[in-house]
């Protein structure tokens, strides 16, 4: 049989190790923590540099990229579910004339003020998108021709009664408008096409005096 001095060190042993027990699992839980923060931080970190991949970095609003994605995807919604839904092409009237005239800075002001009013004047699970330059383009989800010209009147009339202040200097720079097209998708088309019976009811827009809703019904007609 053991002796009582075998028995005490074996004891003495035993807490020896059970302590030892305790500190590596503390030191393990310590770095498991830290791991899980530094995880949570590049996640976060990730979505971060997503989120500013789709987003037009002057205006605030989704760019270019995040638009051909949405376009793409609500064609493909708008099939499965046989659901309506329209877009918009807008233009800011004489925008290059405005930037030349008064520089860059209050250019880029112009642009903030529209990516605003455009936002502000849609709902729900409309879609605003900077698409390049001066051109703006809006997704309706659910909504007809008729219905998505009224939209457009009034997102026109809303940017028209904002006057432009010259941040610098105070000077009243007047008003902006816009051209719009508005096209309704037909149920077959490609994005290509549908951005193009849009983009070409803009331009009627534009050629008939500026400042105004044009609209391309499912033909591709351009109708009042």
């Amino acid at each position: 049989n053991p002796s009582e001095e075998q028995l005490r060190e074996t004891v003495a042993i035993a807490k020896n190790n059970t302590t030892h027990v305790i500190k590596h699992n503390q030191t393990l839980e310590v770095a498991l923590e830290k791991s899980t923060i530094e995880i949570e931080r590049l996640r976060h970190d990730l979505e971060k540099v997503k989120k500013e991949s789709l987003t037009d970095s002057l205006t605030g609003i989704a760019n270019r990229k995040a638009f051909d994605s949405e376009i793409i995807r609500k064609i493909r919604e708008a099939k499965e579910e046989q659901a309506a839904f329209s877009i918009m092409m807008m233009d800011i009237d004489h925008f290059k004339s405005f930037n030349d005239t008064y520089g860059h800075q209050v250019g880029d002001q112009v642009l903030r003020l529209v990516g605003k009013c455009l936002t502000d004047g849609i709902k729900g699970r409309d879609f605003a998108a900077r698409y390049g330059g001066e051109e703006f383009v809006i997704i309706l989800p659910e909504t007809e021709l008729t219905h998505a010209i009224s939209v457009g009147n009034n997102l026109r009339k809303h940017v028209a009664s904002k006057e432009v202040i010259n941040r610098s200097s105070g000077e009243n720079l007047g008003r902006i408008t816009l051209s719009v097209g508005v096209t309704e998708f037909n149920g077959k088309e490609s994005a290509e096409e549908l951005i193009e019976r849009a983009d070409s009811a803009l331009y009627t827009a534009k050629n008939n005096g500026r400042n105004q809703v044009a609209a391309a019904s499912s033909s591709g007609k351009e109708v009042a």
